[in-house]
């Protein structure tokens, strides 16, 4: 028997709460909260026992404790709570979903058991008191929770709808979900919903942890199973799609794409290729025309098949996309939406757009008339900014993404869409222009209205257009400013509230979807749950390569600033090659120091950078500080000294007072890297130093 311990059964100690500090809009950050999946322990090839990651908990509702095993029905089976509760039995329950509801009395960290067979494996839950919280019930750090436990349910619950989840499991490569009929585009939404939160698999490693393992490789495979080869060529306006691609000459360039609705199922199967993370993946799994190609080749082949299906012939439809490739001189408004996202997603993956698909887009938006002057997007281009197409408030984020694409973050155009957006806020009537498209709610209306906070599909749209042009607040947007840093206005924190509100008995072990509409043609739990997962995300686009960000995320790595002056840090996310990734919301804290405590939040723009500025409050010391994305990247940690290099006494000025101090400690090694005898920061206090110091005396006097 192999046994892999997470540590003590429970630690309910003093220093408990300490540990736990809000990111402010992003989510709660501690050691718990590492969504990290838990390891498999194995003692055999045909035998496998894994947990759920590791989640969160409150002490005042039920929980849902999860695992899977691959040993045949009927082994002994036995879950812990890790609470000195007696062990649940789960012998004979369906191996590829052991679940049971579970409530903890006390706060504390809990290691959890699953024992099936011989095989045993761990995983941790850390459960809060809300009334122990720093700012109790009300405040920030129980928000946060809150966040974080309706991402863990949501995420749950899609495990939990995987088409022929039980008659799959565990053999099959491939698992999917399907609410709208074209079932590799709902599984695409669903994978990047998973990859969005930290669940990614590693470029040809295989992966171990239970979502990477049977989620994301599982999905991704079948997304590739749907791929046919496209002929690609020059297009009606002359372009060449080709790009990227190793063709020996023109005739041998293909593209990928699904079979079906081309214009926008292509779209939706990129997101999760894009989000992946994982370029250098090499498909040795699904059998067809991307076998042995890496994911980075067949996610540009798909991106050229979507450049070639682009419009570019003429009519009031050029530089759009319909239904279906080249049907040319229409441009469709939804089509658009998902097409301009899978360019912005490809891109910031580090894929290559052909230039000449944006400047054909620009002449869409120009002269078009798809986006109207009022800030509404119309349902089909028709040449006139001032006249309606069946727009609505559903589509009207789809302007925004599409101003970013080109480049344009500011002006009249970006500001009307910000209006149109608010106007539609708080309900399904009474905004600006008209709404002639709806949710179709599968059941009768649950929320305020199907347009907006009730429409998935509306509320995709706007979030992803929101983030991109870094818009914080909306006028109509009635939520009070807090807890923590939210402003008066966010957008953002109002629809986070309303999805961790409106979830479905994310308690149960059946629960935690979100029952909202999407379309038409188009509606379903998990297709919901996906969108309202990404919305929940920290990212617009893409998840950041972890690496890069904890390497070299956050800058400078050290700085010396005179006391009670401010001091700004910048936080870089990229891609594993480099592209900039925007949309990404990012909290920046400083961990340590005479300003711990102090934080503030930002959204990456168009080159993957974002600030923090903050002013020293609290005199002379050195401050650590961090910044986070979610709560599964962390950056490096970075140096802030308040006070003048080589002033010891801190009196201000660097004086020969100063030299004689420092004097008393030559020859001696540096205590670390604040250690302000130490100004070259070379580890030794020597001569070197004095020698530093002598040349940046301020002050003669004693």
């Amino acid at each position: 028997m192999v046994n892999r311990s997470a540590g003590q059964d429970r630690d309910e100690s003093s220093g408990f709460v300490g540990k736990c500090f809000s990111l402010g809009r992003g989510l709660l950050k501690n050691s718990a909260l590492a969504l990290v999946a838990s390891a498999a322990v194995v003692s055999g090839a045909s035998a496998e026992t894994l947990l759920m990651p590791s989640r969160d908990a409150r002490t005042t509702a039920p929980v849902v404790v999860w695992g899977v095993h691959t040993q045949p029905l009927g082994t002994t089976c036995a879950l812990d709570f890790g609470d000195l509760s007696p062990p649940q039995n789960c012998t004979g329950v369906d191996p590829s979903y052991v679940a049971y509801s579970h409530t903890y009395a006390n706060q504390g960290t809990y290691t959890v058991r699953l024992t099936v067979g011989l095989e045993t494996t761990t995983t941790t839950i850390q459960v809060f008191n809300p009334a122990l919280l720093i700012g109790g019930v009300t405040g920030d750090n129980n928000r946060s929770l809150g966040i974080n436990m309706a991402i863990q349910d949501g995420l749950r619950f899609l495990w939990t709808e995987q088409v022929d989840r039980q008659s799959n499991w565990p053999a099959s490569t491939t698992t999917s979900w399907n609410n709208s009929g074209f079932d590799y585009a709902d599984t695409s939404l669903v994978v990047l919903a998973f990859e969005n939160q930290g669940y990614k698999i590693t470029a040809n490693v295989a992966p171990t942890g239970i979502f990477e393992k049977y989620i994301v490789r599982r999905g991704l495979n079948f997304v590739l199973s749907s791929l046919g080869e496209v002929t690609l060529g020059i297009t009606p306006g002359g372009n060449n799609p080709c790009v990227g691609v190793p063709a020996a000459t023109f005739s041998d360039c293909v593209g990928f794409a699904p079979p079906q609705d081309t214009g926008y199922t292509t779209a939706v199967a990129i997101l999760g290729l894009a989000g992946s993370g994982a370029l250098a993946q090499v498909n040795n799994e699904v059998a067809g025309p991307t076998n042995g190609k890496t994911y980075g080749e067949i996610l540009q082949r798909m991106v050229n098949a979507l450049a070639w299906g682009q419009n570019d012939a003429g009519g009031t439809g050029r530089g759009g996309w319909d239904y279906n490739f080249n049907n040319e001189f229409r441009a469709d408004g939804s089509t658009i939406g998902w097409d301009v996202l899978a360019l912005l997603d490809a891109s910031a993956a580090g894929v290559v757009v052909p230039t000449w698909v944006v400047d054909e887009f620009k002449q869409l938006i120009n002269t078009g008339g798809i986006l109207n002057d009022d800030g509404s997007f119309d349902y089909t281009a028709d040449g006139s900014s001032a006249g309606y197409s069946n727009p609505g408030p559903q589509k009207a984020g789809i302007g925004l993404q599409a101003l970013f694409l080109m480049g344009e973050t500011s002006g009249a155009r970006v500001n009307a869409v910000r209006a149109n957006i608010s106007s539609w806020w708080n309900g399904s009537v009474g905004g600006i222009g008209p709404n002639d498209w709806g949710c179709f709610m599968p059941v009768a209306p649950f929320y305020p209205d199907d347009s907006n906070k009730g429409c998935a599909y509306s509320m995709f749209n706007n979030f992803k257009g929101l983030k991109l042009q870094n818009i914080v607040t909306l006028p109509n947007v009635t939520r009070p400013a807090g807890p923590g840093t939210q402003p008066a206005g966010d957008w953002y924190a109002d629809y986070q509230d309303f999805l961790v509100t409106t979830q479905v008995s994310p308690t149960s072990t059946g629960g935690g979807n979100w029952l909202m509409g999407f379309s038409c043609c188009s509606n379903g739990n998990a297709l919901t749950t996906a969108i309202a997962e990404l919305i929940l995300s920290p990212v617009a686009l893409v998840a950041p390569d972890p690496v890069l960000f904890s390497t070299v995320g956050l800058s400078p790595l050290t700085a010396t600033n005179p006391v009670g002056t401010s001091h700004t840090v910048t936080a870089f996310a990229q891609a594993a090659n480099n592209a900039p990734v925007p949309g990404v919301t990012i909290t920046f804290r400083v961990l340590s120091g005479p300003n711990a405590g102090k934080n503030g939040t930002g959204t990456t723009g168009a080159d993957g950078k974002t600030s923090f500025t903050y002013t020293d409050t609290a005199g002379p010391g050195t401050d650590t500080i961090q910044a986070f994305i979610g709560t599964t990247l962390s950056s490096n940690q970075v140096l802030k000294i308040w006070g003048i290099a080589c002033d010891v006494n801190n009196d201000g000025v660097v004086s020969p007072a100063d030299l004689r101090q420092l004097r008393t400690r030559l020859n001696t090694v540096s205590t670390g890297p604040t250690d302000p005898y130490d100004p070259n920061r070379d580890g030794i206090v020597n001569v070197a130093d004095m020698r530093y110091c002598q040349l940046r005396q301020t002050a003669t006097t004693p």
